[in-house]
């Protein structure tokens, strides 16, 4: 049944975002076109899957910075460029605290997003959704004491030993997706509903919702923006974080762990699937594919998966606000749906389904998610 009388939406971006924009319109009877240039979800299949719940990055503060310049003298994390207008923000918004409200908002999403994963993966295993919970290992000694005073408020977790570590933490809670397999059953997903793909760039947008492809302009009655960094283009404070994440076929399958595994010191993740183990590393902040030391990155892994061949190596931006948080908010016929930092897929259900409601007139922004859309306009994206 369509909702409220609205019968034709534009999803601009086929990231995982704008994949579950597209999949929730579709539930609704909600006549859907989705505008991708490239392969659906090829932005975003580079990440390592995990889905952490009851977790959030929020940037904009003393903590978070003494973390990300220790991680730049490690020569883990890099700054080659960022948008001005999200430094200005982050800059003005420094050390603002999260309020109440916004810890709660924040919290029910993250739940929200678990349990669409879930119900995806008990619906079909073709989802590629488990729940094996997550290794998070510290090489140094006073980082993992630090970690450990963190937790003492948070449930699902224990303490482990491990060779060769400071220490190491389980979290019971974690999730994993194969990112590849599960956008590959959401393209099947979105053509079985009757959504219309078409792989163009879309080269601009207006607020009363038209949308220029090459060749012509649609004309929908709403228009999702999802495009991660692009929707800077907009008028919405983004920065671009890249990441890489490497695919590996490995020789002994007497190696594979029994859950995802990260690295905490050098932001290193590994996750082991039927078909390959994932490797993730990354934190560049700059609009430039990122460049990781990819010899070393393999040689180090090779503790953890033995002999391995690569199989292949993709590349992508996580589109960062100046609160590291996720933005959703709209303006006349054009919703925005972006953020989520490192947490992308985490939060991707959640994300989709308040710009859906947006997009469909269900009650208005929340003042923290929409607070960076307030000078949205209309603009080019290519």
């Amino acid at each position: 049944m369509v909702v409220a009388g609205l019968s034709q939406v534009v999803v601009v971006g086929g990231g995982i975002t704008g994949l579950f924009c597209a999949y929730y319109l579709a539930r609704e009877g909600v006549s859907v076109t989705l505008i991708e240039e490239g392969e659906l979800g090829g932005g975003s299949v580079h990440a390592a899957g995990l889905i952490e719940p009851t977790t959030f990055y929020q940037i904009n503060n003393s903590k978070y910075l003494r973390g990300a310049l220790s991680f730049a003298r490690r020569g883990v994390l890099r700054f080659r460029s960022v948008n001005p207008s999200w430094l200005l923000s982050y800059i003005r918004h420094f050390g603002e605290p999260l309020k109440p409200e916004d810890t709660e908002l924040l919290s029910s999403m993250s739940e929200y997003s678990i349990a669409e994963y879930r119900r995806l993966g008990e619906e079909d295993s073709a989802w590629c959704y488990t729940q094996p919970g997550l290794l998070e290992l510290y090489e140094e000694r006073r980082s993992f004491e630090a970690e450990l005073d963190s937790l003492r408020v948070r449930k699902g977790w224990r303490r482990v030993e491990r060779e060769g570590y400071a220490g190491g933490v389980i979290f019971e809670d974690v999730g994993v997706v194969n990112t590849e397999r599960f956008a590959q059953r959401m393209a099947k997903e979105l053509a079985g509903g009757g959504v219309r793909v078409i792989h163009a760039r879309a080269e601009g947008v207006n607020l009363d919702g038209r949308v220029e492809v090459a060749g012509g302009t649609l004309r929908p009655e709403r228009t999702i923006v999802a495009v991660g960094i692009a929707c800077r283009r907009l008028g919405v404070p983004i920065t671009a974080v890249g990441g890489v994440g490497f695919r590996l076929s490995v020789e002994d399958e007497r190696r594979r762990e029994e859950r995802p595994i990260i690295v905490y010191e050098r932001s290193l993740a590994l996750a082991w699937f039927h078909e390959w183990v994932k490797i993730t590393v990354g934190l560049e902040f700059g609009f430039s594919p990122p460049k990781p030391k990819t010899d070393s990155v393999l040689r180090y892994t090779q503790r953890f998966v033995g002999q391995a061949r690569l199989i292949d190596s993709k590349w992508g931006f996580r589109p960062c606000s100046p609160d590291g948080l996720p933005v959703v908010g709209a303006k006349d016929a054009v919703v925005v749906a972006t953020g989520g930092f490192r947490l992308g897929w985490s939060f991707a259900p959640a994300i989709a389904r308040r710009a859906v409601d947006l997009a469909l007139g269900r009650g208005s922004g929340h003042p923290r998610l929409s607070r960076y859309t307030r000078k949205l306009h209309s603009g080019t994206l290519a």
